[in-house]
């Protein structure tokens, strides 16, 4: 009968991590060079955090009133 090996088991798991890590490392180095701030994003999407917190505000008080 074959036993599992658990430094096999734990190398394995290193590797996995390690892989992942890499991958949210590249993704993002990416993502942050190509990031601009909040300014732009508002800027082109035409989003207003004040006025989408005035609209949510309207939202859930008028919800209370129902």
């Amino acid at each position: 009968m074959d036993r599992p090996d658990p430094i096999g088991a734990l190398f394995l798991l290193a590797g996995m991590l390690c892989i992942i890590g890499a991958s949210f490392t590249v993704c993002y180095t990416i993502w942050s060079h190509g990031w601009e701030g909040w300014e732009s994003w508002s800027a082109r999407t035409g989003l207003d955090e004040e006025q989408a917190l005035v609209e949510k505000h309207d939202r859930l008080v008028g919800e209370r009133r129902k």
